[in-house]
């Protein structure tokens, strides 16, 4: 044997005898390589952040993600249709803009990112935008500001939501981006519980009131020919507020105004 190679041989061995490190070239499989035993390639991350394979989830995989990943499907199609997604990590901020979007577990969310901070995908269908169970009446009264309230009454959740709309007003609250006729602006959104007195007759409804945080949609009527206060309007409006998971969502056609049609 060469004498130079002999001497690097008994050098490492030498080195990996006394806790030193000895350099193997790729694809050698020293000692601690990927897959050896007791080397640091035994475990990977379910995602690809960590070099490991990214695990399937949902459908018929059995794959099932970390607590802080979410199931990531294909064309948000939340595994319909044995579709086998993939585990991602979930978003550390998002953004506060608040279009409302329906996760994959059926709840209403700001936007996608906060879906995905809270473990789920964003859904394709908007089936759980519509306002299933809750009944909804308006309202107008005037005063030094006129104004027509909105009433939502969440019959299964048991509370209220109002959307006060006033005019003339020029400018809306901060966070409120609701587009109404001309001289017509949303002033606030009020959350409260008891759906059982929320009527235009009540006015108010018992138990305390929290206000949204911010809304965007729409508020949208026609006036009749000699009137001035609407007969009918249609609301698609969503709203937040502070300590609530999800978004409120407002959504009907053809709501009759109390004491309207003047």
């Amino acid at each position: 044997m060469n004498h130079a190679l002999l001497g690097s041989v008994l050098s490492g061995l030498l080195l990996a005898a006394c806790g030193g490190s000895v350099d193997t070239p790729p694809g050698s499989g020293g000692a601690g390589g990927a897959g050896g035993a007791g080397g640091a390639g035994g475990a990977t991350s379910s995602t690809s952040g960590g070099g490991g394979t990214p695990v399937a989830c949902g459908a018929r995989s059995g794959g099932t993600c970390g607590a802080e990943e979410y199931c990531d499907f294909p064309d948000d199609s939340c595994g319909t249709f044995d579709t086998v997604g993939q585990c991602a990590e979930r978003p550390e901020g998002c953004t506060e803009d608040c279009p409302g979007v329906c996760g994959c577990d059926g709840q209403f969310y700001c936007n996608a990112c906060t879906a995905q901070q809270a473990g789920v995908d964003v859904s394709e269908s908007t089936s759980c935008l519509k306002a299933e169970g809750a009944d909804y009446a308006a309202s107008y009264w005037p005063g030094g500001l006129d104004h027509i309230i909105v009433y939502k009454a969440d019959k299964a959740a048991d509370r209220c939501v109002m959307v006060y709309a006033d005019a003339p007003i020029e400018d809306a609250p901060e966070g409120f981006d609701v587009e109404l006729p001309d001289t017509w602006a949303v002033s606030r959104v009020v959350l409260a519980e008891g759906a059982a007195d929320c009527t235009p007759e009540t006015m108010r409804p018992a138990g305390e009131a929290v206000n949204a945080t911010g809304a965007a949609g729409m508020l949208s009527w026609d006036i009749e020919a000699g009137s001035i206060v609407p007969c009918i309007l249609d609301i698609d409006v969503t709203a937040t507020f502070p300590g609530e998971p999800a978004p409120e969502v407002l959504r009907a056609a053809g709501v009759d105004v109390k004491n309207g049609c003047l």
